[in-house]
């Protein structure tokens, strides 16, 4: 029978999944801690009232400081968390090894679309950085035979106008290096559905379950954006980059170049042609509602509900 957990802590509620992870969480019972470094910090998922009629309750912690995260778990008593990737030389390992030893039985990992079912985690190459930071966690949880759940999410959709577009200019220009890359265009708001479905309740008595989500509808970068110019109603000029252009528009915009030249070489039409496969999108697109009750969310609706400026 799959195991219940009525009182649990999520890691950075602030976060644009970490927040409806706490609102799903409450939403199907849970008494839920909101781990946060600064826990004056507004909620953007949650709202005031939501907050003080649930059982919401916030307390300090630092998920790269072992220390804090062995209190704030024990302050709590809770017996499952939610985590998402942070930066650390351990992997996170000794942060995870202070849950348990705290008394954390179950984790929900927020990992990456961009391990794929046949990769041997403890064999990715670092100079794939996404997929080998997450990868780590996976493997740390895994040494540490910590009963968890990896949620691998696609493409967020919040990153296409949140890297991509360049308001500095009239028209606002949007910079795209693979126009005909296709992408699915996820939503924060389903992954956040499902984090907290399955942190509330563990969908199977596995040591380890990994979950692929994706949204509904395949589209090029190009049909993207021809989305977002029609839902928005904005002037938004389509501006086609070289690898060198785009590199340094990015880099401008404070991603690290070794993310950049990364993602200058994960995102070619052939390489997504490949993760997009079947049955692996089906599936992934389905497990939204599997998992969540949810219907998933279309771009087109995503779109809708953003405000642009």
């Amino acid at each position: 029978m799959p195991l219940q957990y009525d009182n649990v802590v999520v890691f950075g509620p602030t976060g644009q999944v970490g927040g409806v992870t706490a609102l799903e969480a409450c939403r199907r019972g849970a008494t839920v801690h909101l781990a946060m470094r600064d826990p004056t910090k507004p909620i953007p998922a949650i709202s005031a009232s939501e907050e003080q009629s649930g059982s919401f309750h916030r307390i300090k912690a630092d998920l790269t400081n072992p220390l804090s995260v062995k209190a704030a778990i024990e302050s709590s008593g809770a017996k499952a968390v939610f985590i998402y990737f942070v930066p650390s030389s351990d992997g996170l390992k000794n942060s995870l090894q202070a849950m348990k030893d705290a008394g954390v039985e179950y984790v929900v990992f927020l990992s990456s679309f961009s391990i794929e079912p046949h990769d041997e985690i403890r064999k990715i190459p670092s100079e794939e950085l996404i997929p080998f930071f997450h990868a780590q966690i996976e493997v740390a949880l895994e040494d540490l035979e910590m009963p968890f759940v990896a949620l691998r999410p696609a493409q967020f959709a919040t990153n296409l106008v949140g890297m991509g577009l360049d308001r500095s200019v009239t028209p606002w220009e949007a910079k795209v290096l693979h126009g005909d890359c296709p992408g699915d265009s996820i939503s924060p708001v389903d992954i956040g559905r499902v984090a907290g479905a399955v942190l509330v309740e563990k969908p199977t008595e596995a040591l380890k379950e990994v979950i692929y989500l994706c949204g509904p509808k395949l589209r090029s970068l190009d049909e993207q954006w021809d989305v977002v110019k029609r839902v928005s109603g904005k002037d938004i000029k389509v501006v086609h980059q070289t690898p060198e252009q785009y590199t340094t528009f990015l880099t401008a915009r404070g991603v690290p170049p070794p993310i950049v030249a990364y993602l200058i070489v994960a995102t070619k039409k052939e390489r997504l042609d490949r993760m997009y496969g079947e049955p692996l999108y089906s599936d992934a697109v389905a497990n939204i509602k599997k998992y969540s009750g949810y219907e998933p969310t279309s771009f087109e609706e995503f779109m809708a509900a953003q405000d642009l400026g």
